[in-house]
């Protein structure tokens, strides 16, 4: 079973690696047309598929891979900062009312 830091460590992890390939691949592929479409980028592949959605990347994404597992995909706007960004729970200590 996954614990909330775990999955907050994969998280970042795909960030980190997705972050580098936009950066080395992808963004010198897609130009100014693209601004505003969404990427989703497979890191084991390195391959990428845009869409007008974060639906519609996915889905073009999981049809050549459709066994991506979390940790696989990354997806990020066109020219923008990340679409989902890896954040852990936060949790709110009640004070004590007295």
């Amino acid at each position: 079973m996954s614990t909330h830091a775990d999955i907050a460590l994969i998280r970042e992890e795909t960030a980190q690696a997705g972050e580098r390939i936009y950066e080395r691949r992808v963004q010198s592929a897609v130009g100014p047309a693209n601004r505003g479409q969404v990427v989703a980028i497979h890191i084991p592949s390195q391959d990428y598929f845009l869409g007008d959605s974060l639906l519609e990347a996915t889905d073009r994404l999981r049809e050549k891979y459709p066994n991506a597992v979390r940790g696989e995909i990354y997806p990020r706007g066109v020219g923008e900062q990340a679409v989902i960004r890896a954040h852990t729970p936060r949790i709110v200590k009640e004070e004590d009312e007295t």
